[in-house]
């Protein structure tokens, strides 16, 4: 198992749609999915990350397994919509290469630093709106130069650093990055 990235350009909000109560959790109809087979996105994120939900219309709050979410809703992928899906690793690998991001440019995880929405953010769902997007953008082109790929990567860690480039910058043209 391990962490996948999905970015989108260019979405349609739709909004909110009322969940098929007859299907369980984390199964086609469920909170996890059940937008995905009508050709849309659901937007989601854990409460506690609002800062990297920026650009997507907080719609209401959902309890589920004990933990709080923001719903977005949904979003439609339309004709102009363009995609970058990568592995981020495994949920143990993308936290090694996310705490060496954060050693290298925002120690204290100052919210006012870089890369603040992908340090502080969930490392196994929810998504990131295309506001916090075109901030995550600027931390990824601006401090290009002087990224170090962690210990022991090499070119793979420079390959993180380009297909998270390559999804903030999808998603800050009004789209999204999914987590899943």
């Amino acid at each position: 198992m391990g962490l996948d990235i999905t970015a989108y350009s260019n979405l349609k909000h739709v909004g909110k749609h009322e969940k098929d109560t007859t299907k369980n959790e984390g199964e086609p109809g469920g909170f996890d999915d059940w937008c995905y087979y009508d050709n849309h996105v659901q937007a989601f994120a854990y409460d506690t990350f609002p800062q990297s939900f920026r650009g997507i219309p907080v719609l209401g709050t959902r309890t589920s397994y004990g933990s709080t979410f923001l719903e977005g809703g949904c979003f439609e992928i339309t004709d102009a919509t363009e995609s970058h899906g990568f592995r981020a690793g495994s949920y143990t690998g993308y936290g090694q290469w996310r705490a060496d991001l954060q050693e290298q440019f925002n120690p204290e995880r100052h919210p006012d630093g870089p890369f603040y929405e992908l340090i502080w953010f969930a490392d196994n769902e929810g998504s990131i709106g295309p506001d916090a997007a075109r901030d995550l953008l600027a931390d990824f082109e601006r401090n290009a130069a002087t990224y170090r790929s962690p210990e022991g990567w090499g070119q793979a860690g420079r390959d993180k650093y380009a297909d998270w480039t390559r999804a903030f910058r999808l998603a800050a043209d009004g789209g999204l990055v999914r987590f899943h």
